[in-house]
């Protein structure tokens, strides 16, 4: 298992998806380049999240909220689909970075991420 503190966060941007306060990254390059936009790779870490207010779920934890109905935030009310994006996270090593306490999320999003 990889040290959480140093697990690189490699994501897409402009993809698709709908509005959430989660970012969904991998620390695996070959799955993000996969649904990158040409040249849409882009990088940080937990420490550098961290720095500006950014919470890391990392994908243990992303995992164990993913049963049945969904525990805590992760709680929705079809248990099928609930176990659908359980199998994506865990073929995706999918972490996710939640931006619910920061006040200006796109500022943030520029201050962690690089060019990859």
């Amino acid at each position: 298992m990889a040290d959480e503190s140093i697990v690189r966060h490699i994501l897409y941007l402009e993809g698709p998806g709908r509005e959430t306060p989660y970012l969904s990254t991998t620390e695996h390059r070959e799955v993000a380049s996969r649904f990158a936009q040409p040249n849409g790779v882009w990088e940080t870490t937990v420490p550098i999240a961290a720095s500006v207010g950014v919470r890391h779920i990392s994908n243990v934890e992303l995992l164990g909220l993913m049963k049945g109905n969904g525990q805590g935030l992760a709680k929705w009310p079809s248990a099928s689909e609930v176990s659908t994006a359980r199998r994506y996270a865990e073929e995706r090593g999918e972490h996710l970075l939640d931006f619910r306490t920061v006040n200006d999320p796109s500022t943030s999003t520029k201050e962690i991420f690089k060019k990859s």
